[in-house]
């Protein structure tokens, strides 16, 4: 795991499908939600995250910067649903 940005976090999962990725990536969202940890807005909420996972196989012609871009759809994809939620994309031509 990496900071990506600011707020954003990567976790690199060598070889694992999107339906693995979003396995590990539900773990993590219940993981930090586990944790209760106080939140500074609204009053009494706790610290919760919306996960986007993308994934891509090798035999694609993607590069890293789409693989990053499926990942921040999907990240976009989970915010509106609610928060607090996981998304997933395949990385892919049509995405580049």
């Amino acid at each position: 795991m990496a900071r990506y940005g600011g707020e954003e976090f990567a976790v690199i999962l060598p070889d694992a499908p999107l339906d693995g990725a979003l396995v590990v990536a539900e773990r993590i969202r219940a993981a930090v939600a586990a944790l209760e940890l106080p939140a500074a807005e609204p009053p009494g909420s706790t610290v919760s995250v919306s996960i986007g996972a993308a994934t891509l196989q090798q035999a694609e012609r993607v590069g890293p910067r789409e693989l990053i871009q499926a990942a921040d759809a999907a990240l976009y994809q989970a915010k509106p649903a609610g928060r607090n939620c996981v998304a997933g994309l395949a990385a892919g031509p049509a995405l580049a």
